[in-house]
């Protein structure tokens, strides 16, 4: 795919319209023609990366500014068909007539600074990973559906935590009810009239016991039903319908999904009417319990009262007895919805773990596809430039993930963050989270119990969704070789990281390269013997767009095109754009980069008669 035309209306360069070359393509100009606003329109117009933030806003400004309101038009052709990219100053995103792969741009910044971040190392070489789009989009759905089945957990935890809460509570009031059984014996002798009525008066708490526990189990499935009711309900208040066409009905471009969407609508409107139908069964249900308990609490009052009269001071014994074993039986029905939670809970966490393994799989997948670039890379520069890749090295994002889970804790939470990001990895912290393993945390970090037990309490409140899914990025390190030794990118002077940058890029390929005067901070033998050495081992294999100051690069680089631009002051266009061996290519760089043909002639007598 390459890069066949520019079109520009408004601003600086309006009415530009120029043609570009498969091959190599060289701009020239004086400063202030607009070189560099020729290459940051293109990656405006088709949205191409920029590989650091700082670079991405000035390159976001620096194209807004030179449209002036105006319209930028790429047009790429890939052997096929034609792809026409536009986009205006106002557009958040460009408009294309058909997908397209994205340059690979680099400003002179870009060149100078890449190799001094993590993340614009990381960028350079991704900028060779096919798919890496598609990779992204996918490890960010994996991400949203970790978030989502942590939602989940976290609330399964709390309702699982009230309801142990209530089961707790079954040993003190079997032990309460023993006693109060116990008395009631004592109070009552062995009348076998006060045992009857006992009996009777038991089966009907039993009898409320029960219709209490089924009771609560039709509210809470009636409050259900009611909730997804009311979501369902404020959507469809919420839905006003497709935007309408006012064309021709057969250029609808929706046409055949409306008759689809009204159904949906309608099937949505209907699954509303059934949970409403649910809460009106349960609300009858409930009232029938009410009902039938309001004629046996009547009975139990009446036994109450009888056996009050046959034995002094049973009447409050009974009447305790039979709170207390209504209490156990609800307690019961807690502790069937505690256990039915518990496996929800456990059933939750294993869809956590694996779509964690998901996560780390892609995560993988991805450091794997970056060794085997680095990999390329090395063999095709070695000795010079060496590049290696460290995995899951950078642990800024995880330990602010940690530190924002423990803000407001009140523990001393910067140097926990920085331990446990070091010494722990998410998945293992979340398993000694999952069992409460305070003392293993303890040990590990080499902090108290107590400590580590807080640590452990605060996490598990806060959730651990955000710790897990942190991207703990790989790190790039790139050196080159000075004498006799490997020195890092970021040790190295401006000249020098120009050097390894430009070097890596220009191994791509299978891309369009465009990049914004590679020659500053490099000699010219640097630009000779290497930068030409590349690029005429690329001819062939893919589109350069460069735009210079060094005549080396278009003569000795064998140029396909020579673009020059110029100013009238007000106004940068194309004054020429012809082949290298073109008369008017020809003095374009003998006057923009030679100085004019008697400078050349007068250097060329120079070093010919200073020659050794």
């Amino acid at each position: 795919m390459d890069i066949e035309r520019l079109q520009i209306e408004g601003g600086f360069l309006d009415g530009l319209d120029l043609k570009f070359s498969k091959g190599l393509n060289v701009i020239i100009g004086a400063r202030g023609t607009g070189k560099t606003s020729v290459i940051e329109l293109i990656r405006y117009a088709l949205a191409a990366r920029s590989h650091t933030t700082e670079a991405k806003n000035r390159s976001f400004d620096h194209a807004r500014a030179i449209l002036d309101g105006g319209e930028v038009t790429v047009v790429l052709n890939d052997l096929v068909d034609d792809i026409t990219i536009s986009r205006t100053a106002d557009d958040d995103k460009p408009r294309s007539t058909a997908s397209f792969v994205a340059p690979i741009v680099l400003s002179q910044t870009e060149v100078e600074t890449l190799g001094l971040s993590d993340a614009g190392r990381l960028s350079l070489i991704d900028g060779f990973i096919h798919g890496r789009s598609i990779m992204s989009a996918t490890e960010a759905e994996v991400i949203s559906s970790l978030k989502s089945i942590y939602k989940e957990i976290l609330a399964m935890e709390a309702e699982i935590a009230s309801l142990s809460e209530e089961v707790s509570k079954v040993p003190n009031l079997t032990s309460q009810l023993l006693d109060f059984e116990r008395q009631l014996q004592d109070l009552q002798g062995n009348s076998n009239e006060v045992t009857t009525k006992q009996s009777e008066l038991s089966l009907l708490t039993e009898e409320l016991a029960t219709a209490s526990a089924r009771g609560d189990i039709i509210a809470r499935f009636g409050k259900h039903a009611f909730e997804w009711r009311m979501t369902l309900d404020n959507l469809l208040l919420e839905n006003y319908g497709p935007d309408a066409w006012n064309g021709e009905p057969e250029n609808d471009p929706v046409a055949d999904l409306r008759e689809s969407y009204d159904f949906a609508i309608s099937r949505i409107a209907e699954v509303s009417k059934s949970f409403q139908q649910i809460e009106h069964i349960s609300q009858q249900r409930q009232e029938e319990i009410s009902s039938k308990n309001f004629e046996v609490e009547r009975k139990a009052r009446v036994l109450r009262l009888e056996l009050d009269k046959v034995s002094e001071g049973t009447g409050a014994l009974s009447r305790n007895i039979s709170l207390i074993k209504s209490q156990l039986s609800q307690i019961n029905v807690r502790q069937s919805l505690l256990d039915e939670r518990c496996r929800r809970l456990e059933a939750l966490r294993k869809r956590r773990d694996e779509t964690a393994n998901e996560l780390e799989d892609i995560r993988l997948k991805r450091y794997t596809l970056r060794s085997e670039v680095i990999e390329k890379i090395n063999l095709a520069l070695t000795p010079y430039i060496k590049v290696d890749v460290e995995q899951f090295s950078q642990l800024g994002e995880y330990s602010k993930a940690l530190t924002d889970a423990l803000k407001g804790s009140g523990i001393k939470y910067n140097d926990l963050a920085s331990k446990i990001s070091e010494n722990i990895s998410p998945r293992e912290l979340v398993a000694i989270v999952d069992k409460a393993a305070f003392e293993e945390l303890a040990d590990l970090l080499n902090i108290p119990k107590e400590r580590a037990a807080r640590v452990l309490a605060q996490l598990r409140e806060f959730g651990l969704a955000d710790i897990l899914t942190c991207d703990i990025q790989d790190d790039v390190n790139m050196y080159l070789l000075d004498g006799v030794d490997y020195k890092e990118v970021s040790t190295l002077s401006a000249g020098q990281r120009c050097t390894v940058i430009l070097s890596i890029v220009l191994q791509h390929s299978e891309r369009i390269l465009i990049i914004d005067q590679p020659e500053d901070h490099l000699d010219n033998a640097f630009v000779a013997n290497t930068i030409i050495k590349t690029l005429n081992g690329r001819k062939g294999l893919g589109q350069i767009i460069l735009s210079t100051h060094n005549a080396n690069i278009p003569v000795l680089g064998e140029a396909d095109l020579v673009i020059e631009l110029t100013s009238d002051g007000r106004n940068g266009f194309v004054q020429v754009n012809k082949p290298l061996n073109h008369p008017e290519a020809v003095n374009a760089i003998t006057n923009v980069m030679e100085g004019g043909s008697i400078a050349f002639a007068t250097r060329a007598k120079f070093y010919e008669d200073n020659s050794l």
